[in-house]
């Protein structure tokens, strides 16, 4: 028995690599399609779950995966695991230093006469 096929519209890159997609769906009564289908292709929701985005391309009727690409993109998403540390320590030292400019904020407001301070913010 052969699968569903569902019209599906492609965004592409300038190599022609898959960035995303719409597909028409099922409202319950009738399938939809929410977007011009000129340029779209029919496909199987299996064929679907296969694309990796910036990977797989479209040509003659069937999708690719540049492997090759697939490995560069997932060596892109493996956490860098020095540089993580020094982020870290860097949000700390803003975490700290906004909390002392709010501290400071806070000491300014409480000691100034309320009529200076309100004619310096000009209030």
């Amino acid at each position: 028995m052969e699968k569903e096929k569902i019209k599906v519209l492609f965004d592409t890159d300038a190599d022609g690599y898959i960035m995303g997609w719409s597909q028409e769906f099922w409202d319950g009564r009738q399938w939809q399609t929410p977007f011009d289908t000129t340029n779209a292709v029919e496909l199987t929701a299996d064929e679907i779950g296969g694309i990796v985005m910036g990977a797989t391309k479209y040509a003659d009727g069937k999708l690719t995966v540049d492997a090759d690409k697939q490995k560069a993109l997932a060596d892109i998403a493996e956490p860098d695991t020095q540089t993580d540390p020094q982020v870290a320590a860097l949000q700390a030292k803003v975490d700290t230093q906004n909390e002392a400019i709010t501290q400071l904020t806070n000491l300014v407001v409480a000691v100034a006469d309320p009529d200076k301070l309100n004619k310096a913010l000009g209030l």
